[in-house]
């Protein structure tokens, strides 16, 4: 397949926010997006507001690669393909080599999305204080905190969107987390790690042929332990000059040690009183509205770098340096209990509220809603923006707390 000529532009699954932006990059380009999904209901916001001939949706069952080969086959003159989630990096790897197409290093993809080896290659690297520990069948409680100490974090080696991790602070924490994971439907491996005290951050960067632009750094917050729901991001955090620089030193000495050599990584931290420590590398793009936030407080458009990607250029966001205009946040909504969801009310009490808020659909109405111990669980994503990421946040926090998420069986008096 010759890429170099294409006119056609994969998306293999999206993130549930940013498609329109993309498909407007590819446009000025006269290039055409095809979605290949395995759910539409995912792009619930994003295909209610985009019109436009220059995306086309197709049907696919994306967890199979012969299925994805033969969709990208038949829609031909491809430019190239992007993926911009876990869940189907390995996938997107697999089909780029099927059809000779280029992109991300394969090698440092997969070392990223087996969080034991990322520990392992971090400590070796001399970047992390603690090496990553697979967990053996016959570990139990006794064995594993002797061998790793307390407290410690329990994951899902290939997880994501915070499902399937757990927090263990005594041995009886730990025999009850264990003999929870052990039931539960894994993507990788049971993994082992110290739980490092601190405030959560992400470094948002860009790469091209191994060289690296700091974005900035976005906060976050996360729901109380044992859970590690993402609740609010805000970007950018204006860190001290000194902490600045040091971060950009340390992440970019990280990408390298990994592989990741180019496009977009979402790179969380923890900000311990030892420096900075690393939760995961995510060689993409980070979630919910992140990708918005970046667009509208850098003033730059971010989704035409996925466009100069694709068409093997050098980005030209790699070169931009513009001073940040104001800070953006988003809140995300999510259901009470397990259930039928509803909709969100409260949309009009926004009109007014500072920061512009602005309420976006993660699920449509009617949808079942599973589980509210993650990201899945999220109903709605509240934005808005303020002179700061502060204020930014602030603002999302206090607009958050006019919207009320209806389920079915909610009373209504």
């Amino acid at each position: 397949m010759n890429a170099s000529a294409g006119r056609n532009v994969i998306a293999l699954e999206w993130l549930q926010f940013g498609l329109g932006r993309l498909v407007a990059a590819a446009a000025r380009e006269g290039l055409t997006v095809h979605l290949l999904t395995c759910d539409r209901a995912e792009y619930v916001h994003e295909l209610s507001v985009v019109d436009s001939p220059h995306l086309v949706v197709h049907d696919v069952n994306t967890h199979d690669v012969d299925e994805v080969v033969a969709a990208v086959r038949a829609i031909g003159d491809v430019a190239g393909l992007l993926s911009t989630t876990d869940t189907w990096g390995h996938v997107a790897l697999a089909v780029r080599e099927h059809l000779g197409l280029a992109g991300p290093d394969p090698a440092g993809v997969r070392l990223v999305r087996d969080k034991t080896r990322l520990r392992r290659c971090l400590y070796e690297h001399g970047l992390s204080r603690s090496d990553g520990l697979p967990l053996a069948d016959g570990d139990d409680a006794t064995t594993l905190a002797a061998r790793t100490g307390l407290p410690l974090i329990v994951k899902d080696s290939s997880g994501t969107g915070s499902e399937h991790v757990w927090l263990a602070r005594t041995r009886e924490e730990l025999a009850a987390v264990l003999d929870e994971a052990r039931h539960c439907p894994l993507r990788g491996r049971l993994t082992a790690e110290p739980y490092f005290s601190g405030p959560l951050y992400s470094i948002e960067t860009l790469t091209w042929e191994g060289r690296t632009r700091v974005l900035g750094v976005s906060s976050r917050i996360l729901s109380p332990p044992p859970f590690f729901r993402e609740e609010a991001l805000a970007f950018p955090v204006a860190l001290p000059p000194a902490m600045a620089k040091a971060a950009e030193q340390w992440i970019e000495q990280v990408l390298k040690a990994v592989g990741h050599t180019e496009g977009f990584a979402h790179t969380e931290f923890i900000l311990t009183d030892d420096g900075f420590e690393t939760v995961e590398v995510n060689p993409r793009l980070g979630g919910g509205l992140l990708g918005e936030e970046i667009s509208q407080s850098l003033g730059v458009d971010l989704y035409a770098a996925f466009i100069d990607l694709v068409l093997r250029r050098r980005p030209a966001l790699m070169d931009e340096r513009p001073a940040p205009l104001h800070g953006a946040a988003h809140v995300r909504l999510y259901a009470p209990r397990p259930g039928v969801f509803l909709e969100c009310e409260g949309a009009d009490r926004l009109i007014g509220h500072p920061g512009a808020p602005v309420l976006r659909p993660a699920l449509p109405a009617g949808a079942t809603v599973r589980t509210v111990a993650h990201q899945d669980g999220c109903v709605a994503v509240l934005f808005a923006t303020g002179a700061t990421s502060e204020l930014a946040l602030q603002n999302a926090l206090s607009a958050a707390g006019d919207v009320r998420v209806r389920m079915e069986g909610d009373g209504r008096g």
